[in-house]
């Protein structure tokens, strides 16, 4: 065998065999690694080194200009048997299956492991992760005590300093890793022999492609199953759904009876599919848009969801905002206004009555997906509580642009059973778009602000107009749809 069968690639072996085959043997073949994904897998190991002031003056394993998963086993053991009580990225080799858990801490002469997780809650992957851990671990050191994850506590409130022990919360997989000790050893042995046929397992796509993550192969896997008109592209169906359709030989959203569809949402999917040309339900958004009051603005809000609390006040993940613009029209000309937060102070305040004060004299507030701006408006009435009155006021002027396009009012065979915003903006601007920017989405933009904690001046600068330039267009996109929608029914 080349190389041990890591817990990553177990994970794999588990959700598919031919994911597992082609990670070990074809990992060339493997999707590019979104933007987004990078900086989400940036956070846990920021979070897991964060977590290591738990138990300090320990060793770091991987400290090695060589990266060499059998040396860091190496040196683990070495470590243990000189007397070392605390290791980071402890790893361990048992039968061809190799772990590195965060930390391997020594507490009165019992060994207890803790795999960190920057989540605030626990889910089934996270506790098969670890009894698969414990298996490998406890094979190769017997005195294994305990193993416990750490996850962020959703009920911490920072208050003066941080407390790091009340910041995560330790919870025992022990019950679980003993009862499945078996399970991985009859699993793992599915997964050698895989590798042994020397071939990629013929495994269809299915549900298990998303579950408990979206595979690293889709591009190779489905490559040929991702024509314009295919079924997998409708939206408004969950993966379960379009695969009872795909695996009764609907391969082309063409092939669906559309007499035999009770949904509007999934009905003028087919019918533009079928037609090739966008539908849009005069009535319904006529009377939709009669609801919009002028003069009107459009507004986008982005936040910043720090895992470790960074202001007082606050708990892991809160929605921080620190970014609105605004667009709007005077003398028919396109006018915007943005408001920036500083991230090295909490403004909060500032940011809401800035917001209040901008948007004051509109009658109605366009939104795209209003849901985050109503849950910012909503935590920051409580932290308010003087300006609960205004913004009362400031959400009965929403209107939610979204709700007419969710509601299969309004579906163009571009998108592709997307129906976000930035699947529309092509069809609303063909000249302006997200493509062009450098920031594409909120989850991005949330850690490129994050970044400006150790940016210089000058970069920090760059990074702000960057963040402008990404909410403007999304307050744009939104703004130029009601037009969109205005000029179809003029």
């Amino acid at each position: 065998m080349s190389s041990p069968i890591s817990k990553t690639a177990f994970i794999k072996a588990e959700q598919c065999l031919k994911h597992f085959y082609l990670y070990k043997n074809h990992p060339y073949l493997r999707d590019s690694l979104s933007r987004d994904k990078q900086f989400i897998f940036k956070r846990g190991t920021d979070v897991g080194i964060f977590a290591q002031q738990l138990f300090p003056n320990g060793i770091d394993v991987t400290l090695s200009e060589k990266r060499d998963q059998v040396l860091f086993a190496q040196k683990t053991i070495d470590l243990i048997a000189s007397g070392v009580s605390t290791i980071y990225e402890a790893t361990f080799i048992y039968n061809d299956l190799l772990v590195m858990v965060d930390v391997l801490h020594k507490h009165e002469d019992k060994w207890i492991a803790y795999e960190v997780k920057s989540s605030l809650k626990i889910t089934d992957t996270y506790v098969k992760d670890a009894c698969f851990q414990y298996y490998v671990i406890k094979n190769c050191l017997p005195n294994l005590f305990d193993f416990n994850l750490l996850t962020l506590n959703p009920n911490y409130i920072l208050t003066g300093e941080l407390e790091i022990k009340k910041l995560f919360k330790t919870t025992s997989v022990m019950k679980d890793a003993i009862k499945n000790s078996d399970y991985f050893a009859h699993k793992s042995q599915i997964a050698k022999l895989t590798l042994e046929q020397g071939k990629i397992p013929d495994i269809k796509i299915g549900t298990h492609c998303f579950q408990p993550y979206e595979c690293d192969f889709l591009g190779t896997c489905w490559k040929d199953s991702k024509e314009t008109n295919s079924v997998l592209t409708l939206g408004k169906l969950t993966k379960q759904e379009i695969f009872d359709l795909y695996d009764q030989n609907i391969k082309r959203i063409t092939d669906i009876d559309i007499n035999t569809i009770a949904s509007k949402e999934i009905k003028i999917q087919v019918k533009a599919s079928i037609e090739q040309k966008e539908q849009f339900d005069v009535s319904e958004i006529s009377a939709f848009t009669s609801n919009i009051k002028q003069p009107a603005c459009s507004l986008d809000i982005e936040v910043w969801m720090p895992a470790i609390p960074y202001y007082e006040g606050t708990k892991p993940f809160q929605q921080i905002p620190f970014l609105f613009s605004m667009i709007y029209e005077e003398n028919n000309e396109i006018k915007n206004y943005s408001y920036f937060k500083p991230i090295e102070e909490d403004l909060r305040k500032e940011f809401l009555e800035k917001i209040l004060f901008v948007t004051k004299d509109f009658q109605s507030i366009l939104m795209y997906d209003k849901s985050l701006e109503e849950t910012v408006l909503n935590q920051l009435a409580v932290l308010y509580p003087e300006y609960l009155k205004d913004i009362n006021n400031f959400k009965s002027k929403i209107i939610d642009l979204a709700e007419p396009i969710k509601k299969g009012n309004y579906y163009h065979p571009d998108m592709k059973g997307n129906f976000t915003l930035k699947s529309i903006a092509p069809l609303v601007n063909q000249e302006a778009g997200f493509n062009s920017l450098d920031i594409q989405s909120g989850i991005s933009a949330m850690y490129i602000y994050e970044s400006l904690l150790i940016q210089n001046a000058i970069e920090g600068e760059h990074i702000k107009q960057q963040l402008i330039e990404y909410c403007e267009m999304d307050a744009l996109i939104t703004y130029q749809l009601l037009n969109f929608f205005q000029s179809k029914l003029s």
